[in-house]
């Protein structure tokens, strides 16, 4: 594990509303949860938005708690905190994993994205993401800031600044 949530998952959706989450992901989560120890249960955060957003995201405790510091570091009567309030705090749901690495995704948040018996997992670095797949692969990008400079046509990798370290070097 590398500490950062990565990868494409396809996961069933049972009948229950339970999906499985990857064990790598099941582990961040874990490790994230400052009450967590052996034996118990991971808490998570699914953040849902408002119709602008046709995907879960997932936050362990820490790093929602990190998003929530950031939140009261603003200004209390601006509009980007009071944004940021009623996404990270009223569109949040809490939840936990199962014994079996599942977590229940109840009938609203189902509904609210498409999901049916089917999610596509991705991780997305500090966070991991749910999506119906059929509406992921319609997804373009929608609604993110222009860069001047950005070429679609490009390898995304061409992106990268300075250079990367060889495996085994500093």
């Amino acid at each position: 594990m590398i500490g950062m949530y990565i990868g494409r998952y396809d996961n069933k959706i049972d009948s229950k509303g339970r999906l499985s989450i990857p064990a790598d992901f099941r582990r961040m989560l874990e490790e994230n949860d400052p009450k967590w120890e052996p034996g118990k249960n991971a808490q998570l955060y699914i953040v849902f938005g408002d119709e602008r957003r046709d995907y879960l995201e997932i936050y362990s405790v820490n790093d929602l708690l990190a998003v929530h510091r950031q939140i009261q570091a603003l200004p209390p009567a601006s509009k980007k905190r009071a944004a940021m309030q009623r996404l990270f705090a009223h569109q949040v749901q809490p939840a936990q994993l199962d014994e079996t690495g599942r977590v229940v995704l109840n009938a609203y948040l189902r509904t609210k994205i498409g999901l049916k018996d089917k999610a596509l997992v991705l991780g997305n670095s500090a966070t991991f993401v749910i999506w119906e797949p059929e509406a992921y692969a319609r997804n373009d990008m929608q609604g993110l800031t222009e860069d001047e400079d950005f070429d679609e046509s490009l390898d995304p990798a061409a992106y990268l600044t300075g250079s990367l370290p060889l495996p085994g070097m500093p």
